[in-house]
């Protein structure tokens, strides 16, 4: 089990340290574009990003999912040559062909994403990354798989740092002048990544394989679907019921949360090939329960730092005329650890290969969300939609550990973790509309070691067993 945490632990710090890097470049670009554009146009800005990477995602068709799945079942190279170039040119092909027929409906899609006309200038850009979001999507799951960890952090990297040299280079940026980078740096990256992956691109196409792959991608392009509908199912009602600079102070909120993606995204991309190489071995169970145990713990506390912190975060990266947006923060951020539990939620069906059932349960999630944003958005606008969110979210993991127990049993301590997740969620909600000083850095201080107070007791009294080793680790290293 010491040997199951130290190759999890050693892939999570990989990818962590790499996507920290980029999520700290990606904060730098934060406050160039929050200065360059309106509160309104801030809104306007995230509609567009929200349109083409998940149109992007869409026009993979689960085909990511499909090869990993078909790659591990032949060692031969041309096996895997032909995998990858027949889920590659058909991605390619498809993501073109649709660019250039949404060409033809541009105005109707900007109207769609509540863009008034006048900002309708970038949207040639914007369908032009399409396929070149597709792409670096694909070889993002590619290269995770393949374990190249080098070209994957070369990829994700290389986005941004080419969005963010040109957004320096020039005195003045401007709306139309944002998406010209973000086109250049997408395909930029994809190009390089063709470079990476050129040993497998071979001009192949076989109609059998390319079937097999579609029908065991198809439960995969809906789990995509329902899952980034549900994310952004809230942006549909927004878009009604805020004024333009409401709704740009509310993606501003969604930017800092999404800090929390340096910690989960890190697990993601960890768990998942350690859980399919161990899930067969003795003590296995036991480990994936402990495991989540500690992993909501240390989650959580990260995301109740976070919302402690938001405030001065808010005022460095956006300034005084984002200043409030944090009051919803708690909530975005305890909305998105439930999405990052379904690595533990579906363990049992995706063991079975019943992937029909992990679409299904985002379809219950899906469900959730819509009906509460009909019922509360109206009336609570963000909280309403933020809080459908969570709700939603957690009726995905709920349904996904119920019919994965039937598969695959784990011990999860349940009790323990909602009380832990729900405990941190409060104390997020009371650090961010309680003032115990008025002065800004010295509130924030107080409310860290406060936090800090707390995590330590729960270290030692909640998970004892876990806290008694690092203690004695910490001991014999010094």
């Amino acid at each position: 089990m010491g040997g199951w945490i130290k190759s999890l632990w050693k892939d999570s710090l990989v990818y962590g340290i790499g996507y920290g890097v980029t999520r700290f470049l990606q904060i730098v670009i934060l406050p160039i574009i929050a200065h360059a554009l309106t509160l309104g146009e801030f809104g306007y800005y995230s509609n567009y990003v929200i349109f083409y990477t998940t149109a992007g995602g869409l026009f993979i068709l689960g085909l990511d999912s499909a090869v990993a799945r078909y790659f591990y079942e032949s060692e031969d190279d041309k096996n895997h040559q032909q995998l990858f170039s027949s889920a590659f040119f058909f991605i390619l092909l498809l993501a073109v062909i649709s660019s250039i027929g949404f060409s033809f409906f541009s105005a109707d899609i900007i109207h769609a994403l509540g863009i008034p006309s006048l900002y309708s200038e970038p949207m040639p850009y914007v369908l032009m990354a399409i396929p070149a979001a597709s792409l670096n999507g694909f070889f993002l799951s590619w290269f995770k798989w393949k374990r190249q960890k080098v070209y994957f952090l070369i990829n994700s990297g290389a986005c941004v740092v080419l969005l963010l040299v040109p957004l320096l280079a020039v005195n003045h940026v401007t709306f139309s002048y944002i998406f010209k980078v973000i086109f250049w740096s997408q395909l930029a990256a994809a190009l390089m990544s063709v470079v990476f992956a050129g040993n497998y691109i071979r001009f192949y196409f076989r109609r059998s394989l390319m079937v097999s792959l579609l029908v065991y991608g198809f439960p995969w392009l809906l789990v995509f679907a329902f899952g980034i509908s549900r994310t952004y199912l809230d942006r549909a009602f927004l878009t009604r019921y805020l004024s333009d600079d409401i709704y740009g102070l509310y993606n501003f909120s969604v930017r800092i949360a999404t800090l929390l993606s340096l910690i989960i995204t890190a697990f993601d991309m960890s768990f998942g090939p350690l859980a399919f190489s161990i899930w067969n071995k003795t003590g296995a169970p036991v480990f994936f329960a402990r495991l989540q145990s500690v992993y909501i713990f240390l989650v959580s506390a990260i995301a109740c730092a976070i919302a402690i912190a938001s405030p001065l975060l808010i005022h460095l990266l956006g300034g005084l005329k984002y200043a409030g947006s944090e009051k919803i923060i708690p909530l975005l951020l305890f909305s998105a650890i439930p999405l990052s539990l379904i690595n533990f939620s579906n363990l049992g069906t995706v063991y079975a290969k019943k992937s029909f059932l992990s679409t299904f349960c985002l379809f219950i999630g899906f469900a959730v969300v819509l009906l509460l944003n009909i019922m509360l958005t109206q009336r609570y606008l963000q909280y309403g939609a933020t809080s459908a969110s969570l709700v939603g979210h957690l009726c995905i993991i709920f349904t996904g550990y119920y019919l994965s127990n039937k598969y695959y049993k784990i011990p999860f301590a349940y009790a323990k973790d909602c009380f832990v997740f729900f405990f941190f969620f409060l104390f997020s909600i009371l650090s961010v509309n309680l003032s115990i000083t008025s002065g800004l850095y010295l509130n924030l201080f107080i409310k860290l070691i406060i936090l800090g107070a707390v995590f330590f007791s729960f270290a030692v009294f909640v998970f004892p067993s876990e806290s008694k080793k690092v203690f004695a680790r910490a001991k014999a290293i010094m």
